[in-house]
């Protein structure tokens, strides 16, 4: 639970709720990623499955941590997960990734990492256009966060490919803030609240 409230899990729970996997994923994170796992996550899955948890092994390098072998063993024939409501951690925060600031949360630009790119983006060149700084430093800015959004969607097409992908760095008070925005926008679209599927 600390690990949890440290990382601002349930603020991620809160922006992902609006976002599901298109159906152009294809579990890649769950295939090719590192799936990390505190122990009583690891002891969890093995009481579920043992001959699963046969791919999950101890991280030599930190104690008390454990990492599945990709592809997991816990994705069933039509890269769903089987264990969803249970997924460790790590799987519950993604497209969005633990980094040593400490002030700050990575966001890979996944198929649906760059949808949230996409809206945060969006946000902040909204932001930007209605405040009261000088015209040609707001079109700077503007501009500024218009070439990493197109940077951000060259990495998405080279999503598959890449052995390590450019994060988006999004300080912890910014996911708070954008939680509350993507809250307000669906209020008033009065949009259905997505039901994750993988």
């Amino acid at each position: 639970m600390t690990v949890k409230k440290a990382i601002h899990y349930n603020v991620i729970q809160n922006i992902l709720r609006y976002y599901e996997c298109p159906d152009t994923c294809k579990a890649y994170c769950c295939k090719n990623g590192r799936v990390h796992m505190l122990e009583d996550e690891f002891r969890f899955l093995t009481e579920k499955d043992q001959e699963k948890a046969k791919n999950i092994i101890s991280d030599s390098n930190i104690p008390h941590l454990y990492m599945m072998n990709t592809p997991c063993s816990f994705l069933n024939m039509i890269d769903r997960c089987d264990i969803y409501d249970k997924r460790p951690t790590v799987c519950g925060l993604y497209p969005f990734k633990v980094n040593n600031s400490g002030v700050s949360l990575g966001l890979q630009p996944c198929p649906l990492g760059f949808l949230i790119i996409r809206d945060f983006s969006s946000w902040i060149m909204d932001t930007i256009s209605r405040s009261n700084i000088p015209e040609d430093e707001k079109a700077g800015k503007i501009k500024e966060w218009q070439n990493n959004l197109d940077s951000y969607e060259t990495e998405l097409s080279e999503f598959h490919i890449k052995p390590i992908l450019k994060e988006m760095q999004i300080p912890f008070d910014e996911l708070d803030i954008l939680s509350m925005f993507l809250f307000s926008k669906n209020a008033l679209k009065n949009i259905p609240l997505c039901t994750p599927t993988l």
